[in-house]
């Protein structure tokens, strides 16, 4: 098989293996984020809804709660993934791995409420465009940010695709702080 055609096939199964918002996330968060934050039981702590696509909808934007593509700049993964974090939920208990891992890739994917909701990831400032990686933001060394789409770690380099020129770029790993490094291996998973 050449190549070009295995890529193509591995892009494939991934697009097919995407995360699935109602058959994925909501049981995460109907299970261990309704008490305090839903519609159904009439809490809306910190402002927080799960159980109204609308309400999550707003909580989903580049300065939102939930950064479509960006899930080390999401302070929705950092409390639920976070045990030693301050506001760290749920409050009682630690989601599993598996749940973490589900979460992080959901929101890599560009955090879709799916066909169910009335307004989706384009609608987001930022967001990428259909078959686009999801823009993100990446950090060097020196504090500068770069807003880009993961493509693919190649070796000890990140390569990201620039928004509006659509032009690939590889980037030295190391010259990336902590959090940006753990968001390519995140994302290349």
């Amino acid at each position: 098989m050449t190549k070009p055609l295995s890529l193509l096939l591995c892009a494939v199964t991934i697009q097919a293996a995407a995360v699935d918002f109602a058959k994925q996330v909501a049981p995460i968060l109907e299970k261990h984020c309704y008490e305090c934050h839903s519609q159904k039981t009439g809490k809306k702590k910190a402002g927080y809804v799960f159980d109204d696509l609308e309400t999550l909808q707003r909580d989903i934007s580049p300065k939102g709660a939930i950064v479509p593509g960006a899930p080390g700049e999401s302070h929705f993964l950092i409390v639920v993934s976070d045990p030693n974090h301050e506001a760290h939920m749920p409050p009682d208990e630690n989601l599993s791995r598996e749940q973490i891992d589900t979460l992080r890739q959901w929101i890599v994917e560009g955090a879709s409420l799916g066909a169910s909701s009335k307004s989706t990831m384009a609608a987001n400032k930022g967001a990428a465009k259909p078959g686009l990686p999801p823009i993100m933001t990446w950090i060097n060394f020196e504090g500068k940010k770069i807003k880009a789409g993961f493509v693919r770690l190649e070796g000890k380099q990140v390569v990201l695709r620039m928004p509006g020129t659509g032009k690939e770029v590889a980037y030295p790993m190391d010259k990336l702080d902590s959090a940006s490094q753990q968001q390519a291996v995140d994302s290349a998973q």
